[in-house]
């Protein structure tokens, strides 16, 4: 669910305080807490605040969960995130809520409404896991901090899956999604609850980083690496900021361990490299520099972010051009052909267009979706090849 409805991972380039002794930080990672001036009540949202709700709703969903059978569980739980007219919650971007706070609220961003959901259905007993789904890039800037998208939403399986013994089935699982993006409808990772906290947590580093305040994003950025050590995409957050405050060697020490958890991370690698050129290591960057292009012109979700943006850009040959790279490199994603047809239509090649549309049909995207994209196009499928 995140974003427009977004989950954000700040990517810095280029709930009551808790009295309680903070967890023992990651081994081996260089921290600053008195340059930051750190303080353990500064992050106020931990694992027993994360999901937790009132007690008056819990009572009331445990009263549903005692009375209603599984399928009526799940259909209430629907019920209550969605509501009638599907706007029972209002998106609002740019700062991430505990569960507690997005139900009194009634609003909140992706994660939050992502943790939302779990929270409703563990009080519902209705099995939900919270997912990290791959979509293709997107960044959002706010002030000289530029925010990436990372797409996640809730899988619940239906009854048939809990009496295989819990094995989620993707055909017949329910995928609670408040911003539905190209991919987004594939199996995710299962996310453990500590490594959402993580996600959360650097969400909230990132809000404050945004803020100017370095204090509380440094708090936070700490926060979320001991919550998840595995965690890569906050340990390059925090070099970020020990860049801002000139701990250039520290920060290396992180982004080559943001590597090492995540090798496929192409903001520490491309923050790796621009760090290395800026002290004159042009020969260490010069390595990394043809990583990051190897790998993305293998990578699909590159491909068709790039025609997404070039679809935005009103340039649909080029659009098409990177499609088709996505396409080669793919099979079965329906979002790749959806977007070529279009990218071919407004780029006035109606037969390939009609041809995409054909393999949109018989990966099962046909119905109401195929029907409305073959009268936004004004074409018809190609008859089977």
């Amino acid at each position: 669910m995140l974003n427009r409805t977004w989950c954000t991972l700040a990517l810095c380039a280029a709930l009551a305080g808790c009295a309680v002794a903070p967890a023992p930080p990651a081994a081996g990672l260089p921290w600053h807490d008195q340059r930051f001036a750190y303080e353990p009540a500064l992050v106020e949202v931990d694992l027993d605040t994360l999901f937790a709700l009132d007690a008056q709703t819990l009572a009331v969903l445990r009263e549903a969960a005692a009375t209603r059978s599984q399928p009526a569980r799940t259909a209430r739980l629907l019920e209550l995130v969605f509501g009638p007219d599907l706007k029972t919650f209002d998106y609002a971007g740019g700062h991430s809520t505990p569960a507690a706070t997005t139900w009194r609220k009634r609003r909140g961003d992706c994660l939050s409404l992502s943790i939302l959901t779990v929270a409703l259905a563990r009080g519902l007993e209705v099995p939900a896991q919270l997912q990290e789904v791959r979509v293709p890039p997107l960044f959002d800037r706010r002030g000289t901090v530029d925010f990436l998208n990372q797409h996640v939403n809730v899988l619940v399986p239906n009854e048939r899956d809990l009496r295989a013994g819990g094995r989620l089935l993707p055909a017949g699982a329910i995928v609670v999604d408040f911003e539905p993006q190209p991919g987004a409808r594939a199996k995710g990772r299962p996310l453990a609850d500590r490594e959402v906290l993580a996600r959360f947590l650097n969400n909230r580093a990132a809000e404050h980083l945004a803020a100017g305040d370095e204090r509380r994003a440094y708090a936070h950025f700490r926060a979320a690496i001991t919550a998840d050590p595995g965690f890569a995409p906050a340990q390059g957050n925090l070099a970020q900021l020990y860049l801002r405050a000139g701990l250039q060697a520290d920060a290396e020490v992180l982004l080559r361990r943001a590597l090492a958890h995540d090798d496929s991370s192409d903001f520490a690698l491309a923050s790796l490299q621009q760090l290395l050129l800026a002290q004159g290591r042009v020969a260490e960057a010069r390595g990394f520099e043809a990583a990051l292009e190897a790998r993305r012109e293998r990578d699909p979700y590159y491909w068709l972010g790039l025609g997404l943006r070039r679809l935005q850009d009103d340039r649909p040959a080029q659009a098409a051009t990177a499609l088709e790279r996505a396409q080669a490199l793919t099979s079965g994603f329906a979002e790749v052909h959806q977007y070529l047809a279009i990218a071919y239509w407004r780029d006035g090649r109606l037969h390939e267009a009609r041809d995409q549309l054909a393999r949109l049909d018989a990966l099962g995207g046909g119905g109401g979706k195929l029907a409305l994209l073959q009268r936004k196009l004004g074409i018809e499928a190609a008859a089977p090849r």
